[in-house]
């Protein structure tokens, strides 16, 4: 499977002129960095493979991309977690949902149990969590590619990327190929998280992009009202829909910083809009009787 160039728009917010790489409308299955990180897995044949094994959280975005991977290479999906809550189980949402559609096997364990299923199995291929992995790098640096071209082409003088950070993948190949800077934020762990994550795949990198903080500490999948409203105001004012999980923390801690950073912002969507079926649920039971 080939992806085609994504669209790259000029859109104002907070009076902020800003680009986004629509990375969110590149595939549905493969939705935003999915689609970049698994490409190397969709272009190859793998005759010997019969399954994947991976691990990650129960509402995982790679977790559903490797269950419609699975299902078109006609292989066994294993996901592993460290837990499935009740409520979950009784009624499947989102991605979890969808995946189990698929025909995903789920289990419950730590997160070194699917290594050790998977190396007495020589017919399964490990995916890590997230993607985490150099066989990322094949479908980053055709998105690295895109951006040049996209940028040259509008004429943008003095950019810099800006993206959201789980494992933080993305973000270390885009700077990996581009020139101009690339900023990111942990959204996942610390900030020590997400260095150790670029170590597993690329020790001792020449650049890496630069992490932005922000005066509050934020926990990974914890329901946050300022995050909310600014999802609810990106969606009025640009009329495109963000993740609801790493988004909101990554406009919330771009915007603390934006009047640091000198050039022009482009923003990298991900995707990741299935996973709002289960998030915007849980934030409409605790804020949809808040007037904004």
């Amino acid at each position: 499977m080939i992806f085609n160039p994504t669209p790259f728009e000029s859109y104002t917010f907070k009076d902020k002129s800003i680009w986004i790489k629509r990375d969110d409308l590149i595939s549905e299955d493969f939705s935003g960095n999915k689609a970049r990180k698994f490409e190397y897995f969709l272009s190859i044949d793998f005759p010997n493979i019969k399954k994947i094994v991976s691990y990650g959280s129960n509402q995982s975005n790679a977790m559903y991309s490797l269950s419609v991977l699975a299902k078109m290479k006609n292989w066994e999906f294993i996901y592993f977690c460290d837990h499935i809550p009740t409520f979950l189980k009784q009624n499947p949402v989102g991605n979890y949902k969808y995946a189990l559609q698929n025909g995903m096997q789920i289990f419950t364990t730590n997160n070194k149990s699917y290594e050790a299923y998977a190396q007495k199995n020589k017919d399964t291929l490990i995916i890590e969590e997230g993607g985490r992995q150099k066989e990322s790098e094949y479908g980053l640096k055709k998105l690295a590619l895109e951006l040049k071209n996209d940028i040259l082409k509008n004429s943008i003088s003095n950019p810099y990327i800006f993206l959201p950070s789980g494992t933080g993948i993305t973000a270390l190949y885009l700077q990996k190929y581009l020139s101009f800077q690339v900023y990111t934020c942990s959204t996942v762990g610390s900030d020590e998280y997400l260095k150790k994550q670029w170590n597993m795949v690329e020790d001792g990198a020449k650049k890496v992009p630069e992490i932005l903080n922000s005066k509050k500490k934020y926990h990974y999948g914890k329901l946050y009202f300022e995050g909310y409203k600014i999802w609810q105001e990106l969606k009025e004012e640009l009329d495109v829909e963000f993740d609801l999980l790493y988004d909101p923390i990554g406009w919330i801690k771009l915007l603390e910083n934006i009047d640091k950073l000198k050039g022009t912002l482009v923003y990298i969507h991900q995707g990741g809009l299935k996973g709002n079926e289960s998030m915007k649920a849980r934030y409409e039971r605790k804020y949809d009787k808040i007037d904004f």
